[in-house]
C-alpha cells in the first residue's frame, strides 16, 4: 500500500488560508500538499508508517480508503 503522488496542478493562491500540516483518514478525498513530509499508514495501524517520504515536496493526492497519513512542515488543503 502506497500513496500514489501526482504533480501539484493548484498555484500558490489557492493555497491561501490553507492548514499547517495534517493528519487525514482516507475516504475518497483529494489532498493537495506544498512543501510537506509525509507518513502514509494503514487506517486503524497509524503506529508504524508503511511509507515515509522525509523529503519536502509538492503534490496532490487521492485518499482512498484504507489510507491515512500524515502531511507536515506545509500548507495542505483536503478537498
Amino acid at each position: 500500500m502506497s500513496l500514489k503522488i501526482d504533480p501539484l496542478t493548484k498555484d500558490d493562491e489557492f493555497f491561501n488560508g490553507a492548514s499547517t500540516s495534517a493528519a487525514l483518514v482516507g475516504g475518497g478525498q483529494m489532498v493537495y500538499f506544498q512543501n510537506c513530509t509525509i507518513k502514509v499508514y494503514k487506517t486503524g495501524q497509524e503506529q508504524k508508517p508503511v511509507e515515509v517520504i522525509e523529503e519536502a515536496c509538492d503534490g496532490q493526492a487521492l485518499l482512498t480508503r484504507g489510507i491515512s497519513v500524515l502531511l507536515e512542515g506545509g500548507r495542505v488543503v483536503e478537498v
